[in-house]
């Protein structure tokens, strides 16, 4: 929608912020929402940002990290350089081909979660991280042949490895976790995945404005490809290689260790 605003409407600057600004205030506000929480003391203590890893999630938050790294520096790319690799490829492409490049990636991410869903962990973080390395071949056959729509060919297959391998890989990691634990391990997993697809795109700017964008997508890709590949052999090998527990852990099938419901049932009591 941002996109359509900015291509036709009046003020492309500044009418998306407008529009933002008239939806939110139609949000329920938290004064109206009902309270699902018991109230007790420390308010200001739980402001404070916590940031851990479960003990009985490292493993997998090990394994499934480099994946994760992967898509969401993928997604980075798309992100941030979008537009600019479709105004290389095709100069006169109407301004709204730039938006609907990430756009194309987002919705087959969306499809993907929900079409994965039912699958087990691994099976979904591998069928992901399979996706990334057509869609980085794409993405630099697209920039060869001057080819629009393998760019957003490219772009779907990237969503895809973003839905399955985002989805499969936090059910890994949270599924032994205990619920007081979750929140931080949430925490942690996010900001491992923001970092992610933060630092890569400000790195492909740079090299963008150095060397020129056809370096820049070369670059980016190769490190995408290469950490795809690694992460994608590390989790293959992995649950062949771990105990009987450690495979239930990988395909997410085992909920709580024995720390883990000891801690859960001292939550409980409290």
């Amino acid at each position: 929608m941002a996109t359509l605003l900015i291509r036709y409407a009046p003020g492309p600057t500044s009418t998306v912020y407008v529009v933002l600004m008239l939806v939110s205030p139609r949000r329920p506000s938290p004064p109206r929402s009902p309270e699902t929480a018991r109230p007790h003391a420390g308010a200001w203590r739980s402001l404070r940002p916590r940031v851990t890893v479960s003990p009985v999630s490292r493993r997998a938050l090990l394994l499934s990290g480099g994946g994760v790294v992967a898509v969401w520096a993928l997604g980075g790319f798309y992100s941030s350089l979008g537009p600019a690799f479709v105004r290389l490829l095709a100069p006169d492409a109407p301004r709204a081909a730039g938006g609907m490049v990430f756009f194309a990636l987002a919705l087959s991410a969306a499809l993907t979660v929900w079409a994965t869903r039912g699958l087990r962990p691994v099976t979904a973080t591998l069928l992901g991280r399979a996706a990334v390395l057509p869609a980085v071949a794409l993405t630099l056959a697209a920039l060869r042949l001057m080819y629009l729509p393998a760019v957003f060919t490219a772009a779907v297959l990237a969503g895809v490895a973003f839905g399955a391998v985002s989805q499969g890989s936090l059910r890994m990691v949270l599924a032994p976790v205990p619920r007081p634990d979750r929140s931080t391990t949430l925490a942690a997993y996010y900001v491992l995945s923001h970092v992610a697809m933060s630092l890569p795109a400000v790195g492909a700017g740079l090299l963008t404005e150095r060397y020129g964008l056809r370096i820049a997508a070369h670059v980016y890709a190769a490190l995408v490809a290469v950490l795809a590949t690694a992460a994608a052999v590390v989790l293959a090998v992995a649950p062949r290689r771990a105990s009987a527990f450690g495979a239930r852990l990988l395909l997410g099938q085992d909920r709580t260790t024995p720390r883990a419901r000891r801690v859960s049932r001292s939550a409980r009591r409290a």
